[in-house]
């Protein structure tokens, strides 16, 4: 999409109101200044809502240009294919994974078949998926035999997937939508003194029928105050649309207390310590019904958005010392 199909979509997506709509040219040019003079991408510019603020509340704001400087300070691209690729990444993080999973293209016939027999429905997701793509819940029928489990096994491995036990979440989490595991991105960055920082998190919720929660596809998502695990901010989603209770099941967000808290940011800090490379990451974790915690994927460019829209807070200030810190022990 070009920058001016996006920059449209965008301010109809912030306005829909045209009678109280800002001049499109003069919010063209506030677009323009902060493309030049600080990096800011046109998306930035409207999901943190720019528009609203002065230039020092504007710096706050962790943006992609942000972003980027920190992944070069924090993070060596050759650690990367640890974190994009969904089965080196679970063979790595193995003691935090907590479920079964099979590599369908690694794996043989025979144990292929034993993991679908003793799984028949499961989740999958694409090895190099990203945002939610290409995953979701299948399920075959054992009951059409050996044919149904080949076929089942061959569209594995033609779409590249892996296939992951299910998570039973925990009943607290499946009352805002039981059709997904609702999940946590909890970001940690591991600065220069090498103990690694919880330094956000979200609430991720699905959409009734949807069997993913992921902001990018559909989902809800709420801030976190990383020191209770309360969630303390409305719930957004990508049309900019804000949400006190889910619209589905009518559960009120604001509030919620995530079960297992302590347990949540005791396995990420352990986790950050297994690829020391790779300082800054976002993990995905549930909660299951027994109240344990299963990591489920790390990021290793964490997108901030979904940190800084829910609660209207730019994180860049707490990152920022850090990250310069960093920055200036590469140079």
């Amino acid at each position: 999409m070009g920058r001016l199909a996006s920059f449209d979509r965008l301010y109809a997506l912030s306005f829909p109101d045209k009678n109280t709509a800002p001049g499109r040219l003069s919010l063209m040019a506030d677009v323009l200044w902060e493309r030049l003079f600080h990096g800011t991408e046109i998306q930035d510019y409207f999901q943190y809502e720019f528009y609203k603020l002065k230039g020092r509340e504007r710096r706050r704001y962790m943006t992609f240009s942000k972003l980027r400087y920190t992944m070069k300070a924090a993070n060596d691209p050759a650690k990367r294919a640890v974190f994009d690729n969904k089965a080196l990444f679970n063979r790595t993080f193995a003691d935090y994974v907590n479920r079964e999973w099979l590599d369908a293209e690694d794996a043989g016939d025979g144990d292929a078949a034993d993991f679908l027999k003793k799984h028949p429905s499961y989740f999958a997701k694409a090895k190099a998926g990203m945002f939610g793509k290409n995953a979701g819940k299948r399920t075959w029928k054992p009951e059409n035999g050996d044919e149904a489990l080949k076929k089942e096994i061959a569209w594995l491995r033609e779409n590249g997937c892996i296939a992951e036990e299910l998570i039973a979440q925990h009943p607290a989490l499946a009352r805002f939508n039981p059709d997904s595991v609702n999940t946590l991105r909890v970001v940690t960055l591991r600065p220069k003194d090498g103990e690694p920082r919880v330094m956000a998190a979200v609430l991720r919720i699905g959409r009734k029928g949807k069997t993913a929660d992921n902001f990018h596809h559909y989902g809800i998502a709420s801030t976190v105050d990383v020191e209770t695990g309360t969630v303390n901010s409305p719930g957004i989603d990508r049309e900019f649309k804000r949400y006190l209770y889910h619209p589905d099941s009518g559960e009120e967000i604001i509030g919620f207390r995530v079960p297992s808290w302590d347990k949540v940011t005791a396995l990420v800090k352990k986790a950050a310590l297994v690829v020391p490379e790779v300082r800054y990451v976002g993990w995905d974790v549930a909660i299951d019904d027994r109240g344990e915690v299963q990591l489920i994927e790390g990021n290793y460019g964490a997108d901030p958005d979904v940190t800084q829209m829910p609660c209207r807070e730019g994180k860049w200030p707490a990152f920022e010392p850090l990250v310069e810190e960093l920055a200036r022990g590469k140079a």
